[in-house]
């Protein structure tokens, strides 16, 4: 064999090999998902679950959520200061620090607790009124070296893409509550895992809770009260009468969430997980009472 044939035959496999990790890394056709890691195939997830209570549940899902965002500080003063201390869990896929100012130029400088600076600005504005977003990747503990003339607030939020896990709340857990419908949840179009239960409170309220719930990943899912008893399509589904509630907070965990007033009528008998910029129903679970 040649050497111009090898050197041909290794730039093949070389481009073979960044393709293939291009479509992994991106998580193309779910790939991602159906391929996990090695780390991500033990029976613990290697993953904790992102929580709103100290007294979180067990990793659910060694699946990856839809990223989204979740607060980790907020700090407000007038003139310049260094704020108190914040941290970027070392998974967090980005952070960022949302600021507002009211007067004279604003600058936001990350810092390390030994006060060496970040080497980056969040905020750098010449003149206020105004407000911004800065963005970072760096993970680990920080404090915010704020330059400021007037009043200033900022809002410190991480992204992540792990289970999101909220135990359920006092009004559920009442002996006023009690629930009134419940199902799991099956695929349609993608994926669906895990369980859902109404509950009604004392003043005629609905709460509802997702439990150990996975749906395919995409931006902007929602919640859909259907008519429908059994989904099994997307057309079934956008013909048939429904009301749209709510977005989902993440697409694999356990949460809860406030229903409208007056959405849960006589003839819902299904939640379904909509995805509108598809058009597509991913998931759905039959309600029984």
């Amino acid at each position: 064999m040649s050497r111009q044939t090898v050197r041909q035959s290794l730039g093949v496999v070389i481009l073979a090999i960044l393709a293939g990790s291009a479509i992994y890394g991106g998580g193309f056709f779910g790939v991602r998902d159906r391929l996990p890691p090695p780390a991500a195939q033990t029976k613990e997830s290697p993953f904790s679950p992102v929580s709103q209570s100290a007294s979180a549940e067990a990793p659910e899902s060694v699946r990856r959520s839809q990223p989204y965002w979740v607060p980790v500080e907020r700090f407000e003063g007038t003139g310049s200061q260094t704020t108190g201390d914040l941290s970027i869990d070392s998974r967090a896929l980005q952070w960022r620090v949302n600021w507002r100012c009211e007067a004279g130029p604003f600058r936001i400088q990350p810092q390390r607790p030994s006060g060496e600076d970040e080497g980056h600005t969040l905020a750098d504005a010449d003149t206020c009124p105004g407000k911004g977003t800065g963005l970072s990747v760096a993970p680990g503990d920080f404090r915010l070296d704020v330059r400021a003339e007037g009043r200033w607030e900022a809002v410190v939020e991480q992204q992540v893409d792990v289970p999101l896990v909220e135990p359920p709340t006092a009004e559920m857990t009442s002996v006023d509550s009690r629930i009134v419908a419940s199902g799991r949840f099956y695929g349609v179009d993608e994926e669906g895992e895990g369980s859902v239960e109404l509950y009604r409170q004392k003043d005629g309220s609905i709460d509802l809770r997702l439990d150990r719930f996975y749906a395919t990943p995409n931006v902007d899912l929602e919640i859909r009260f259907s008519e429908l008893e059994r989904p099994k399509s997307t057309e079934q589904v956008a013909e048939a009468p429904h009301k749209d509630i709510v977005f989902l907070k993440a697409t694999t965990g356990s949460m809860n969430y406030r229903i409208p007033p007056g959405a849960l009528g006589d003839r819902v008998r299904s939640v379904v997980i909509w995805c509108d910029i598809t058009q597509n129903a991913y998931a759905a679970a039959t309600l029984r009472g």
